[in-house]
This record gives structure tokens, C-alpha cells and sequence, in this order.
């Protein structure tokens, strides 16, 4: 099948590099480069961010955030490293305009985990509700604003017969088998957090939240292999 030229990042990774693997077994390397290219060569990267952040504005003056963010990549990101993918690691672009997010549910999802390993999950467990009633604050999806770069990174398996569930127990004699994968090696998320209309949330509670929010982008991390030093944010400007 002849495809015309992708230069959607979403569209070409999603779809497009599966029919290129599938001609190709030994294909990956391509992948990886075209994605890069992709990125860093798409005229219009400014004009889609442009429009990503017309669209955050607008919902800025209907409701004021209680979080308004830009922080930037401190470390490697990677999120959405267990989606479908040619090169078996995933990483999460949006669909409409194939740029790498940040899903606002994984947001939500990290910060009530960090919450809850530092012993504060019950002090702040209604802005994220439960089965019985909607939470007090609303994650969206942190979105890109300047300075995106993908990158490849990689991690040597020693392991693969023992990963295969072959007979063979797990020792250092077997050779290693690289994995090539893309990340977010640089970039300026804007992170938005609004609060619901119908909950209401004291002026002081905001503000700890926040603290506590920023803490968790700068010291727990986002997204796969925080444990290695991944999804680490600086603060940049609210």
C-alpha cells in the first residue's frame, strides 16, 4: 500500500509506522529518525502550539485556574511508555494536533499517589472524589508551549530468554538486546488545574495545593522510570 506523506506526528505513529515496520522487521531505526524529523522539521510546530495555547487562554477568562503553570522539563519525560507502539515503548501525542501531552489524567492519577505516599491522601482526598461524588478540581492536559525536542534513548534487557518465558533462568551470560525508544528530552508544559463550579475550595487550601502540586512536578515526577530520574519539572513561571 503507497501511503502519502504524514507530517502529523500523531497520525504517522499511530498508523502509518506499523505499515512501515510491517515491510520492514528491521525497520525501528527509521521509525525513531522520522519521528525526530517530524517534530523538528514541521513548519507549523509554532502555529499548532499557537493555537494550543489560544485555546488554554480561553478557557483562562470562563474560569479562572487555581493552578497555571509553565514549568519545564528537568529530565527525560516519558509518558505513555505501555501504549500500542512499533518500537514497543509508547509515548502520548494528541491526536488532533501529533504533539506530545501530558494526559490530565495522569496528572490527577500522580499527584493522589505522591499525596498519598507523603501520608496527606485523607486531608486532601475530596478535590479527587470518589464513586459517590465528583472531585473539587478539574486536570487537564498539560500541553506544550516552546522548546520541544524528542529524543531517542535506550536500555539494554540482559535478560530476553528469561522475559520470553523460556526455560532458561535469568543470568548475565545471555547478550544484551538493546531497546531504542523516542522521549520528550526537552520542552515547557503549561499545567492547569480549574476547580469545579459546583465544590468550593477555601483561599488557603488553594494555595497548599499548589505548593504541594509544584513539589510533586519538581521531586516525584511524572509519567515512566521517575525511579531513574525521569518526568522531573523545573518551575519556569505561573
Amino acid at each position: 500500500m503507497n501511503l502519502p506523506e504524514s507530517k502529523n506526528l500523531s497520525l504517522y505513529w499511530d498508523k502509518y509506522s506499523f505499515f512501515s515496520l510491517k515491510k520492514s522487521d528491521n525497520n525501528k531505526e527509521g521509525i525513531l529518525k522520522k519521528m525526530i524529523d517530524l517534530l523538528q522539521n514541521l513548519k507549523e510546530k509554532k502555529y499548532i502550539l499557537d493555537i494550543l495555547q489560544t485555546r488554554r487562554k480561553l478557557i483562562h477568562e470562563k474560569r479562572k485556574p487555581i493552578i497555571n503553570l509553565k514549568m519545564k522539563v528537568r529530565s527525560k519525560l516519558l509518558v505513555g511508555a505501555g501504549s500500542p507502539s512499533p518500537v514497543e515503548v509508547g509515548i502520548t501525542l494528541s491526536r488532533n494536533y501529533g504533539v506530545p501531552v501530558i494526559p490530565g489524567s495522569a496528572i490527577k492519577g500522580t499527584f493522589a499517589s505522591f499525596l498519598y505516599e507523603n501520608g496527606e491522601f485523607d486531608k486532601f482526598s475530596h478535590i479527587f472524589g470518589d464513586e459517590e461524588k465528583e472531585g473539587a478540581l478539574i486536570f487537564l492536559d498539560a500541553i506544550p508551549v516552546s522548546d520541544l525536542r524528542l529524543s531517542v534513548d535506550i536500555i539494554n534487557p540482559h535478560f530476553q530468554p528469561y522475559y520470553m518465558q523460556e526455560k532458561s533462568p535469568p543470568n548475565d551470560w545471555y547478550d544484551p538486546v538493546p531497546v531504542k525508544y523516542i522521549v520528550v528530552g526537552e520542552g515547557i508544559f503549561q499545567f492547569t488545574v480549574l476547580e469545579d463550579l459546583e465544590r468550593s475550595i477555601k483561599d488557603s487550601e488553594k494555595k497548599e495545593i499548589k505548593e504541594r502540586f509544584i513539589e510533586m512536578l519538581k521531586v516525584y515526577g511524572l509519567g515512566a522510570k521517575t525511579n531513574y530520574g525521569y518526568g522531573r519539572f523545573n518551575d519556569v513561571l505561573s
